[in-house]
């Protein structure tokens, strides 16, 4: 396929209606690269800062235009939908913007320590100690005496 061709615009209006490159190159029997190709030809423009300025302020007034008969159906008539449609289009003209804040949030997280004192265990066996009025004598934890030789002085 030559360039400039003829079909380039033809092309170009498919492709923008949402017809595929493979669509579009099986139809004209040529490749997708030469479709792709007719698009840039078609869409030879650099995309600069001022042109992107420039489809922003185009968007807005086309938002603006938009909302004014749907805001005074939300107003008088009270249509919700109306309404809803309204907000979606007023966020949609704040994202063009900048006007909206990130959604984000940070939240550090901390762990405390509980203070590190006694553990539940020795704090009964210190009650039970002041009860007593003696010290406990070792034993197997089951709460029975622990068994000692006559002739061994300390305990196993």
């Amino acid at each position: 396929m030559g360039e400039g061709n003829g079909n380039d615009n033809v092309m170009l209006e498919q492709r923008i209606a949402g017809r595929s490159v493979i669509a579009i190159a099986e139809e004209y029997g040529c490749t997708t690269a030469d479709v792709e190709g007719a698009i840039d030809r078609r869409l030879g423009f650099d995309l600069t800062n001022e042109l992107r300025m420039r489809a922003v302020k185009l968007d807005v007034a086309r938002l603006e235009a938009l909302m004014v008969p749907f805001f005074e159906r939300a107003t008088k008539d009270r249509d919700c939908a109306a309404g809803t449609l309204c907000v979606k289009i007023l966020e949609r003209r704040a994202l063009l913007l900048g006007l909206d804040q990130p959604v984000q949030s940070k939240i550090d997280v901390y762990q405390v320590q509980e203070h590190e004192g006694p553990s539940r265990h020795e704090r009964i066996r210190a009650a039970v100690l002041r009860l007593t009025g003696g010290p406990l004598t070792p034993g197997n934890g089951n709460g029975a005496a622990p068994s000692v030789a006559p002739d061994d002085p300390e305990p196993k």
